[in-house]
């Protein structure tokens, strides 16, 4: 008898749409995508799943540590790091009101909040680069007899 198999698609995508619906909710940003559109102005948010760890934990579960990159670009030429900062903050509480964003993950901690300017090509952004560990736990039951 076998049990419930494990998908990366319940793992991860119920988890990156509720951030992105979380920070959509805040009204800061032009334009919220997965890093897939061109950036051409605007505040933009990029939320982009990066490494997951997987481990196993007591035969029945799966331990899935993804990093998960939130970016703010923004072309304001007024804007500065600490100005950007500061209305980035309702974005950054947003995401801590729900630790488990919806329940599609187990815990979320945020692991680096760095205002800055960014490069690209010869045009200089003022952006976050936000990083974020989410843990989400799966339940399976090994093929056995």
């Amino acid at each position: 008898m076998t049990g419930p198999v494990p998908t990366m698609s319940d793992a991860i995508e119920p988890m990156i749409q509720k951030v992105k619906d979380t920070l959509e909710a805040t009204g800061l940003f032009d334009e919220i995508n997965e890093g897939e559109k061109v950036y051409d102005g605007g505040t933009t948010l990029w939320v982009i799943p990066g490494p997951i760890r997987i481990g196993s934990r007591a035969m029945s579960e799966l331990e899935l540590k993804t990093t998960l990159y939130v970016i703010v670009m923004s072309s304001d030429p007024d804007t500065t790091p600490a100005i950007l900062r500061k209305k980035m903050h309702p974005a950054y509480d947003a995401m801590l009101e729900d630790v488990t964003f919806g329940g599609t993950c187990w815990n979320s901690i945020p692991t680096l909040w760095h205002p800055g300017f960014m490069q690209m090509g010869e045009e200089t952004y003022v952006g976050i680069m936000g990083q974020w560990l989410v843990t989400t736990m799966q339940r399976y039951s090994p093929k056995g007899g």
